[in-house]
C-alpha cells in the first residue's frame, strides 16, 4: 500500500513538471518571436525611478521629479502621493496581454501616433531608462495600448488580477498631479487656532494649545472661558491637523472676484509655534441643482464650499463632509 502510495506520488510529480515544462515553451514561442527590446516595458526596481516625464499630443505635459520623501511636480508643487504610488506599481507590474490582432494593428499604430501619451522614465541618468507611448483601451475595456519608443509593433498592456485599462494613470493635468494638501502639522506643533464664523454671532472662538495646556477665548468678548471640555478641545487641534481639498475650481478672473465679493462663511486660522500662519477662508457654491424637501432647488451647495488658502488667487473646493471637524461653536467646547 505505502508503495503504491509512493509511486502515484512520482508519477504525480512527472506530470506537474511535464505541464510546467510544456507551459514554458509555449509561453516562449508565443513571444520568441518578437525580439524583447520592443517589449520589455516593466521597470524591475521602481525605488531607483527618480524623474517620470509625462507628455500628450495637446502639448500638456508634467515633469515629476523625486525629492527625499516626496515628489515635486513642475518644479513648482508637491506631487499626489496616491498618484505617485499608482504609478509606480502600474509600471512595475504591467505585462503584455497579447499583441494587437492583425485586424486592428494598423488602426492601432495611427492612434498612438496622435492620440497618445509619451511616457518617459529616468533612473539616476541623464537619459530615460524607458519611453513608451500609451493610448487607449481595448474594446472589452481589460486592455491598454502601448509601444516602445523606436518600435513599429504595439502591445496591448494589462496587469495580472486587474480589470480594467490603463490609461488614466498616466494622466497630463497639472491641476490633477497637485498634492491636496491644505495643512499638515503635527499636534504639539500647533500654538492656536481660530474659528471665526458668521453663521453664528457670538460663537466663534481661539484655543491656545501650551504645552497640552489650554486656553478657549470667545473672540466676540475676548472672554477666555473656564468651564470649557478638555477632550473636545484636543479632538478639535486634532482635527486641524491635517486639512485636504477635494479639487481645484476653475474659474475666470470675473468669477474668482465675484465670489471674493461676498463675506467669508468661516475664517479658519492656524498658527504653529514658528508663528508660521495657515488662514483658510470659505466661501457659499452655488447650488447644483438639488431639490429640497419642497422641491425647490437649494440656493447653494449641500455637500461643497469653496474655500482660499492664504490669500491665493485660486480657489478650491472642500466637503462639508471632511471639514465638519473644524466647523464647530464655541458652544461645541463646552461642559
Amino acid at each position: 500500500m505505502i508503495y503504491l502510495m509512493k509511486k502515484n506520488w512520482l508519477y504525480l510529480l512527472i506530470i506537474i513538471i511535464l505541464l510546467a515544462v510544456t507551459a514554458y515553451f509555449i509561453f516562449d514561442r508565443k513571444w520568441g518571436t518578437i525580439r524583447k527590446e520592443l517589449r520589455d516595458f516593466a521597470v524591475e526596481d521602481t525605488a531607483s525611478v527618480t524623474k517620470v516625464f509625462l507628455a500628450d499630443k495637446e502639448n500638456r505635459h508634467v515633469t515629476l521629479v523625486r525629492e527625499g520623501e516626496h515628489w515635486s511636480l513642475n518644479g513648482k508643487y508637491v506631487a499626489r502621493k496616491d498618484a505617485i504610488d499608482n504609478l509606480l506599481k502600474t509600471i512595475f507590474r504591467f505585462e503584455i496581454k497579447a499583441p494587437v490582432p492583425k485586424a486592428a494593428f494598423n488602426n492601432v499604430v495611427k492612434t498612438l501616433a496622435t492620440q497618445s501619451t509619451k511616457v518617459e522614465i529616468y533612473q539616476g541618468e541623464n537619459d530615460p531608462s524607458k519611453v513608451f507611448y500609451v493610448g487607449g483601451a481595448t474594446k472589452d475595456q481589460t486592455g491598454t495600448y502601448m509601444m516602445l519608443e523606436n518600435s513599429s509593433t504595439p502591445f496591448i498592456m494589462h496587469i495580472p488580477g486587474f480589470t480594467g485599462y490603463l490609461s488614466t494613470r498616466f494622466f497630463t493635468d497639472e491641476t490633477e498631479w497637485r498634492d491636496r494638501t491644505i495643512c499638515s502639522y503635527k499636534f504639539n506643533d500647533i500654538a492656536s487656532v481660530s474659528m471665526q464664523t458668521n453663521i453664528n454671532t457670538g460663537k466663534s472662538f481661539r484655543i491656545y494649545n501650551e504645552k497640552n495646556s489650554f486656553r478657549l477665548v470667545n473672540l466676540e468678548t475676548n472672554k477666555e472661558q473656564s468651564k470649557f471640555d478638555t477632550v473636545a478641545v484636543q479632538e478639535y487641534i486634532a482635527g486641524c491637523r491635517k486639512l485636504y481639498y477635494e479639487y481645484i475650481a476653475v474659474l475666470n478672473s470675473e468669477k474668482f472676484d465675484s465670489i471674493l465679493g461676498n463675506e467669508p462663511v468661516h475664517i479658519i486660522t492656524i498658527e504653529d509655534i514658528n508663528k508660521k500662519k495657515t488662514v483658510i477662508k470659505t466661501f457659499y457654491k452655488p447650488g447644483t441643482g438639488v431639490l429640497d424637501d419642497y422641491g425647490k432647488p437649494y440656493r447653494y451647495d449641500a455637500d461643497r464650499l469653496f474655500a482660499q488658502v492664504n490669500d491665493s488667487r485660486q480657489l478650491v473646493v472642500i466637503q462639508y463632509y471632511s471639514f465638519n471637524p473644524v466647523f464647530k461653536t464655541i458652544d461645541d467646547l463646552m461642559k
